[in-house]
């Protein structure tokens, strides 16, 4: 990672975004910090380059941050979108607001942030758009129809996009981080996670943040984040029916 890189970062006020902010500064990156909350934006200014009021969800908003960037620094090389939230609820208990909202944010919010910033990479020749998804984009979770799929999404996008930019010199990274210690499950309404999954203990945000600016300056295609996910994500694959098969027995070995 080149030090005069500029790195702007959604959802940077907490968890992930907070940490991924910090790792990058840290590497000498000039890091661009956004998000909605004021309050935590003041904490994070002294810490980074520049942070800006953003909403991902609010299409002036985001020309309105993404032109104050390219104002103040004259370019943006590497775009996290990691702006992002979760739902946990039934299948039948998910209305269409709730789908409509978790979409807008984790995929229609990271698209319209890439579309605002992705013009000047391309004719600079030189860039890295870096998707923060989730294992939930590899395979489903109960509870989580909304979630896993905006997240399935979101990978399918960058996917699709890497094709798009294939010759540009513009990179696309996706990162799938584990359950990680932040405020997320409570946030999405999962109040008993920790309790229904017992002996697992999260990935810290800093190490998440560690993987993201690593993959960043390797350019890589995907890092699934976490031992324990990628043999699930591995053994998904190949035997899908085992993983959920052993599911099943530790969901009825709990309930017993």
């Amino acid at each position: 990672m080149p030090p005069s890189d500029v790195v702007l970062i959604t959802g940077a006020t907490s968890g992930i975004g907070w940490e991924t902010s910090l790792a990058f500064a840290a590497a000498g990156a000039q890091v661009i910090g956004t998000g909605r909350d004021q309050t935590r934006l003041m904490a994070l200014a002294p810490r980074v380059a520049q942070t800006l009021t953003l909403d991902v969800t609010d299409a002036d908003a985001v020309e309105i941050a993404a032109q104050a960037a390219l104002d103040a620094r004259g370019r943006v090389d590497v775009l996290v979108n990691n702006a992002g939230i979760g739902l946990f609820k039934d299948w039948a208990e998910t209305t269409p607001a709730d789908v409509r909202r978790v979409m807008e944010v984790n995929l229609l919010g990271a698209m319209a942030v890439t579309a605002a910033l992705l013009p000047q990479m391309i004719e600079r020749g030189s860039g890295v758009i870096v998707n923060v998804a989730s294992v939930a984009g590899h395979r489903g979770y109960p509870k989580h129809t909304a979630y896993c799929a905006s997240k399935h999404a979101l990978i399918g996008y960058s996917r699709a996009l890497r094709k798009d930019l294939d010759g540009t010199g513009v990179n696309v990274v996706v990162i799938s981080p584990p359950a990680v210690s932040t405020p997320f499950f409570q946030n999405a309404g999962y109040l008993t996670f920790d309790d229904d999954h017992p002996g697992l203990v999260p990935m810290t945000p800093q190490e998440a943040a560690r993987h993201i600016v690593e993959a960043t300056r390797r350019r890589e295609r995907q890092r699934v984040l976490g031992r324990r996910a990628r043999i699930l994500h591995t053994l998904d694959q190949v035997a899908p029916g085992l993983v959920d098969g052993l599911q099943r027995v530790q969901r009825w070995q709990r309930r017993r």
